[in-house]
């Protein structure tokens, strides 16, 4: 990573702290507090703003971007879903992207947050086999967690049935992360995921896997497009 890239980043996660320390000192109730740091609905601007550069970064032509109500695309098992950023070539949408952040209550709201992402993409994936969406639409997903002694602490694994895959054996939820989002590209849910995480003191980030870093998500973009414009994403 080149320093400048390791900049853009840090101010993104710079945004990130404020943005949510900001909201949840709004709140008069301590745990309503908590939950509008990461439902305030601007935390994630900087985020969103460093992935709009990068695809600029990319050369790629006749773009045109949208959030909030006009980034919405038809799903299969649902009428429709609003994505973070949607990416749109010439008409056509190209690149959907989700943004999740998690700052505290990491045991609680993991697998909540693995439902979701898991549903969103297997129904976008259903709409390109039924020819509601275009094939050569990538799916993106980027997970930002808040990096505390508890989040990268080794946790035991438990169940009332079945054998646990023995990669899951003591690692921590910051791990668990890293691998549901490599899992999850390689098992073309998603086409690019990126999961990393936002340190404090000092402000900065780390990763906790290369194989779902910046760099391989920065490549991972810039190989969905040819000469400026998008080419078919990989079905696996």
């Amino acid at each position: 990573m080149m320093p400048e890239e390791n900049s853009r980043i840090t101010r993104a996660i710079e945004q990130w702290f404020t943005a949510k320390d900001s909201q949840g000192a709004s709140s008069a109730n301590p745990q309503e507090g908590r939950r509008s740091q990461v439902t305030g609905g601007r935390h994630l601007d900087g985020i969103n703003q460093l992935i709009v550069d990068e695809i600029a970064n990319t050369g790629a032509k006749d773009l045109e971007l949208r959030t909030n109500r006009k980034a919405v695309l038809a799903g299969y098992y649902r009428s429709s879903k609003a994505w973070d950023l949607l990416v749109f070539q010439r008409g056509t949408p190209i690149l959907a992207i989700e943004y999740k952040s998690m700052a505290g209550s990491v045991g609680n709201n993991l697998n909540n947050r693995a439902d979701e992402v898991f549903g969103i993409a297997e129904d976008a994936r259903e709409a390109e086999k039924h020819g509601i969406l275009p094939r050569n639409l990538r799916r993106a997903y980027i997970y930002l967690l808040e990096v505390t002694p508890k989040v990268t602490r080794p946790v035991s694994v438990g169940t009332p049935y079945g054998r646990p895959d023995i990669i899951f054996n003591n690692a921590s939820y910051f791990d668990r992360v890293a691998i549901m989002c490599e899992r999850m590209r390689d098992s073309g849910l998603y086409h690019l995921v990126w999961a990393f995480g936002a340190t404090r003191d000092p402000l900065g980030f780390v990763e906790p896997n290369p194989a779902v870093g910046w760099d391989r998500f920065s490549a991972d973009l810039r190989a969905g497009f040819q000469d400026g414009t998008a080419v078919d994403a990989p079905h696996p």
